[in-house]
């Protein structure tokens, strides 16, 4: 991607994210959007706002390429950066036990620029390219996780209602 081309990806992907944190609020939101959108503010619901326009990007790239082996490296990014997405809340849920809307929002997009970055970064890679059907099953794989983790979650606190 050009300069120019991630700057509007990352601004677009960021604001679609944040998007979807909002839409449970909706009068059209139903038990099948649940699979994709959050449904109550918790950590799982900001992994789900990094995987999903992740393997939009993927998708874009993909067909603006015209080369499916650009889908690996959007899809890692976005896992990569979930175990951070962890580890910073408990960062700070450690000092102060409540959700602080501020800082999530900082460290959210702080998430999707790097998510951006690994994936500008390792669709460069021959072995991501090469690998394309692994990276899209592993999409596949985690897209029933994450839809499954939604409604069947363990009493896990990522997993917990933190609004």
């Amino acid at each position: 991607m050009s300069r120019k081309e991630t700057i509007i990806v990352t601004i677009v992907l960021i604001i679609l994210g944040t998007g979807m944190h909002f839409v449970h609020h909706a009068p059209f939101f139903n038990h099948f959007l649940g699979y994709i959108f959050p449904v109550i503010e918790s950590v799982m619901a900001h992994m789900k706002m990094v995987f999903y326009p992740m393997l939009l990007l993927s998708i874009y790239l993909a067909i603006t390429r015209r080369d499916i082996r650009q889908i690996g490296g959007p899809i890692l990014g976005g896992l990569a950066v979930m175990p951070i997405i962890v580890a910073a809340f408990f960062a700070y849920w450690i000092f102060v036990r409540h959700e602080l809307m501020f800082l999530d929002i900082i460290i959210y997009i702080a998430e999707m620029i790097g998510a951006i970055h690994l994936a500008k970064r390792w669709n460069k890679s021959e072995a991501v390219q090469k690998n394309w059907v692994l990276w899209t099953a592993l999409a596949v794989v985690c897209i029933f996780v994450i839809g499954f983790l939604t409604y069947h979650a363990p009493d896990w606190i990522i997993f917990r209602n933190l609004g």
